[in-house]
């Protein structure tokens, strides 16, 4: 089943073909307008949409679309990031120390490109966790579940809305002192497509919302300051 991006119904088909090059985008039976004009828009559009934070945009993409590489997102961003905090690691040391970053291991020392690998995917996996264990304790006190939310679409929302911190890779080629304006633009703008990302799966507001998604960052926080106190030793990776 389909769904209206404009009103949430479901609907058994979106478009009739009467021929390859020709077809037509049904109404919604509800509000009366295309269930989804995305149909006949070129990707290109639907990506600057989602950038834009367009509701109809995620809808489309997350029930509507035949995309389904979602785990190849979800690596994309495991590496991103853990190649931003080692890059950051680096820079770091480097001005501690006075060591040219391009003559140091990746492998060895303190910013271990392994360690920050299983250490990211630690955080990110316990993220995505937290976020749907409050969802779901939400569901059960409220007993007001969406028909449609189930926690795998909910997993792909937040997977979509997360990949907006790729935009972190950027920090690597500016200079040090841009970095705590970006970082703080990167992260402003991760919240906001993540709540657009979580307000379509799970039908609220803003404040609903956030209160997941907060949980969340508390719960990540925590656990990625925890694991990176714990004395992994770089010779097992």
């Amino acid at each position: 089943m389909y769904i209206c991006i404009n009103c949430g119904t479901e609907t058994e088909e979106l478009y009739r073909r009467y021929c390859p090059s020709v077809l037509k985008v049904l109404k919604c039976i509800k509000c009366g307008l295309l269930a989804d004009k995305y149909i006949e828009y070129d990707p290109v559009i639907v990506f600057v949409d989602l950038i834009l934070l367009e509701k109809q945009a995620y809808q489309h993409l997350l029930y509507n679309s035949n995309f389904k590489s979602y785990w190849k997102l979800m690596v994309m961003l495991w590496l991103a990031e853990a190649f931003r905090a080692w890059s950051f690691c680096e820079s770091f040391n480097s001005q501690k120390t006075n060591i040219d970053v391009g003559n140091r291991d990746v492998f060895q020392g303190d910013c271990n490109f392994y360690i920050l690998l299983l250490q990211t995917a630690i955080t990110l996996t316990v993220f995505i966790a937290t976020v749907i264990i409050v969802t779901e304790l939400r569901w059960l006190l409220s007993r007001k579940k969406p028909h449609k939310y189930n926690a795998k679409d909910l997993t792909r929302a937040l997977i979509v809305g997360g990949c907006s911190k790729l935009l972190g890779l950027l920090a690597i080629i500016w200079e040090p002192i841009e970095l705590d304006l970006h970082y703080i633009f990167v992260q402003g703008y991760t919240v906001l497509c993540l709540m657009t990302a979580y307000s379509v799966v799970c039908k609220t507001g803003k404040t609903g919302s956030l209160i997941g998604l907060i949980t969340g960052f508390l719960v990540c926080n925590y656990i990625s300051n925890f694991v990176s106190t714990l004395p992994l030793c770089p010779t097992l990776f």
